[in-house]
């Protein structure tokens, strides 16, 4: 058995079959078709060529030099006896040997050329069972200098027609075609490539309802290549009707493949953004498409070599099931192509669904296992809006009340009739409460508003529906009566009836109350969280004070409160009980009652409590964890009031407990001699006085090239 090799993720060719134009390589659309993705890109486990059909061999060749001999390069390649020493495999060895393929899986050299010509398999070491007697290599009787041989080896005849197949000047098309059908077919191909460009950056749609010759309107592509051909005799004597009907370059597999090669350079751009040795997160999210298919989006989030952070869209891929496991190797499989190792992954944010957040077999955690400095950050405001849809459902009344609004919201903005009507009440509302003087005037004051949905996966929707119910109460109100005596049927009647009565309740005025008031606190800080400029202190202090506020109204906010809610129900006549009254439950039969309670003890310890005690306890568990204790060494580094947090101990914590893979004993020894030294240099030049953020600290480094001087802080400021 071979020993364990480091977490790598396996490359894997593009999930489209392609018309590949890369830069050394054409693979032509009028030869047979190939779907690459089925192609193994480690040596040691790809089938040879022979294996495949006679007809698909050139194309399986071509879609292999398009990818590539897989040269993986490894932090420390895996070491086993030959003898009486421990040997492995040289990353240098590819500089001098360009053929040279290593398999990760089986720890083993083979030849690509070879894999891809010598189907006699003369050499099935090199091709089918791997090299590993890695003693033999160096030296007169160099293993690999053997394989290659004199000039007329099969190693030599092999490297000749990788080398003819990379070049397409040789190819015959190329040979017998005209000087002028070239310049022709290079301006066509050359028009379509700047209209796919033009519409791609500009993400607009491709394609129109018609596009047959004789519609008015073809799409957005061929209209752009119609206003190219009009701007240009030149262009429109090539173009559409003046090419070759099998040489126009505008079918819809040609806009595909060209979508891809620009895909392609885009990801090799962010690709070389990282660099080598380059460390980046990853942020997922799911969705399903129009098609209902699940498709992942991959975003890479990165410190790019200026010292800015980068946070990229990468790739998207459509998968069969939401599995982590599935997940974990679509992702790893989109890594491994660009060569981008796992061990290299610092930090991964998801949503808290359960295959990803999950401790022992969700996403997150099937990463730590392969890299334990993977850390997983939840999104802190969709962890704030889970803490509170968590709170929603666990108390009775809350639940009741959120069905009912959304009962009442869809009913009066199902109608563009009703909807009408209820700001034509508003505003009849509004000219009372002003002649009555009871409302202000001014610009944008009293303008009408419709009622909006809540939406669970909308952050503050909850909020923004409550408000909105509060400030139409009495138009929602008016409007419910008149349908209920002048609605057009028996059930637009008794719905509009039923809901007037719940709305008028106690139960429904005083959740509406409630939650306005809690929420005030919560939808500051989503909406803070939310902020592209947010930096890590900031977010948890605001987490830290959103709990104070709670603690605060549940502690001696109860009073005024009530009182709030008395005038709430004084203004829109809504029957208040008494509240010394016994509190009955059910259908007030006694073996329900489970305690002799009064109305307020109800209202104050098991409603305004629970819920202010739910929320506390989900912001409790949602943000103290590992991942907080992070971020809160991490706020030593922050720049902001002249370095106030500046703190050595805690830098020297965050690199010796997070990161000590990053920096050996002697290293972090050094950084603490360092840190004394910048902490001297930050306070006397002047680039770092008034710095707000550690992002902008980065640039900073980097632009007066303090990151050379400093190279242990720049290291651990970019993980």
């Amino acid at each position: 058995m071979p020993p364990p090799s480091p977490p790598i993720c396996e490359e894997q060719p593009h999930l489209e079959p392609q018309r590949v134009e890369s830069e050394n390589v054409i693979v032509d659309s009028q030869r047979q078709e190939f779907d690459t993705n089925s192609l193994e890109r480690d040596p040691g486990l790809r089938p040879q060529i022979d294996t495949f059909l006679p007809n698909e061999r050139d194309n399986v060749r071509r879609a292999y030099i398009m990818l590539g001999p897989c040269q993986p390069k490894l932090d420390e390649y895996p070491s086993h006896f030959e003898g009486n020493q421990m040997r492995r495999f040289n990353g240098s060895w590819y500089k001098q040997f360009p053929w040279l393929e290593y398999s990760v899986h089986y720890d083993k050299a083979f030849c690509f050329p070879c894999f891809l010509f010598n189907i006699d398999r003369s050499h099935k070491a090199f091709t089918q069972d791997g090299f590993r007697s890695w003693k033999r290599i160096g030296g007169k009787d160099c293993v690999f200098h053997t394989h290659v041989g004199i000039i007329n080896s099969p190693h030599h005849f092999a490297m000749q027609k990788w080398m003819d197949l990379k070049n397409p000047s040789h190819h015959i098309d190329k040979v017998v075609q005209p000087p002028h059908e070239v310049t022709k077919n290079r301006l066509r191909l050359t028009t379509t490539i700047e209209g796919i460009r033009y519409l791609a950056n500009q993400g607009m749609t491709f394609r129109g309802d018609d596009e047959s010759c004789d519609s008015f309107n073809r799409g957005n592509f061929i209209e752009l290549i119609k206003a190219f051909a009009r701007m240009n005799e030149e262009v429109e004597k090539v173009v559409l009707k003046n090419a070759p009907f099998n040489a126009q370059y505008i079918s819809h597999k040609i806009q595909k493949e060209i979508l891809n090669i620009f895909a392609n350079k885009v990801r090799k751009m962010i690709r070389d953004e990282i660099g080598e040795d380059g460390n980046f997160c990853i942020l997922i999210d799911e969705a399903l498409d129009d098609s209902k298919k699940e498709q992942m989006a991959i975003i890479l989030r990165f410190v790019g070599r200026d010292g800015h952070i980068r946070e990229r869209f990468f790739d998207i891929v459509s998968v069969h099931d939401t599995n982590s496991l599935t997940l974990k190797t679509d992702i790893c499989k989109v890594l491994g192509k660009h060569s981008l190792l796992v061990s290299n992954m610092r930090d991964q944010g998801y949503d808290g669904a359960s295959n990803m957040r999950g401790q022992w077999s969700g996403l997150q955690a099937l990463f730590l296992n392969d890299c334990p400095y993977a850390y997983y950050i939840h999104c802190f405001a969709h962890r704030l809006q889970l803490a509170l849809n968590v709170a929603a459902k666990e108390i009775g009344l809350v639940w009741r009340f959120f069905s009912m609004l959304n009962n009442i919201v869809n009913f009066v903005c199902a109608s563009a009739e009703r909807h009408s009507e209820l700001k034509l009440s508003r505003q009849d509302e509004i000219e009372d409460l002003l002649a009555a003087g009871r409302l202000g005037t001014g610009k944008g004051a009293n303008q009408i508003r419709c009622l909006q949905r809540p939406g669970s996966t909308r952050w503050g929707s909850h909020f923004r529906s409550i408000r909105s119910l509060i400030d139409l109460f009495g138009a929602t109100k008016t409007l419910l009566n008149d349908i209920s005596h002048h609605g057009p049927t028996s059930q637009f009647r008794g719905e509009a009836e039923g809901m007037k009565i719940s709305m008028l309740s106690f139960d429904f005025a005083f959740a509406l109350n409630l939650l306005d008031k809690t929420m005030r606190f919560t939808d500051f800080l989503c909406q803070e969280l939310q902020r592209k400029s947010q930096n890590i202190v900031s977010a948890l202090n605001l987490v830290a004070s959103t709990k104070m506020e709670l603690v605060e109204l549940r502690n001696n906010g109860w009073d005024d409160f009530i009182h709030s809610v008395q005038s709430f129900c004084e203004t829109h006549d809504i029957c208040m009980p008494d509240m010394g009254a016994h509190h009955t439950m059910g259908t007030r039969r006694s073996c329900q009652q489970k305690d002799c309670i009064t109305f307020e003890h109800y209202y104050h310890i098991d409603v305004f409590n629970e819920v202010i005690d739910y929320q506390l306890g989900e912001l409790n568990t949602q943000f103290p964890d590992g991942t907080v204790e992070l971020l809160c060494l991490s706020s030593a580094l922050d720049p902001c009031d002249a370095f106030k947090r500046f703190n050595i101990g805690d830098i020297c914590t965050l690199a010796e407990k997070f990161y000590p893979q990053d920096f050996s004993t002697t290293e972090l020894q050094a950084l603490h001699q360092q840190l004394g030294f910048y902490k001297i240099d930050m306070g006397r030049i002047p680039a770092f006085k008034n710095l707000d953020s550690i992002p902008i600290l980065l640039q900073c480094l980097s632009e007066t090239g303090l990151a050379q001087t400093y190279y242990l802080i720049d290291r651990l400021i970019r993980l």
